[in-house]
């Protein structure tokens, strides 16, 4: 019971995470920085690859 509530609590966070890399990516799309927007692409496409990386 406790090791489903830590991943449930650990996918939860990696959910978040990725949400607030998206809105900065959208933020940096607004403001036509092509290269924060890279930077915040990248470390969401890390974020989402990381529960297939660690499962």
């Amino acid at each position: 019971m406790i090791i489903t509530l830590q991943y449930f609590a650990f996918f939860i966070l990696l959910l978040a995470a990725l949400l607030l890399a998206i809105r900065q990516m959208s933020i940096a799309l607004d403001e036509v920085d092509i290269e924060r927007f890279t930077l915040w692409t990248g470390i969401a496409s890390v974020i989402a690859g990381l529960p297939i990386i660690l499962w």
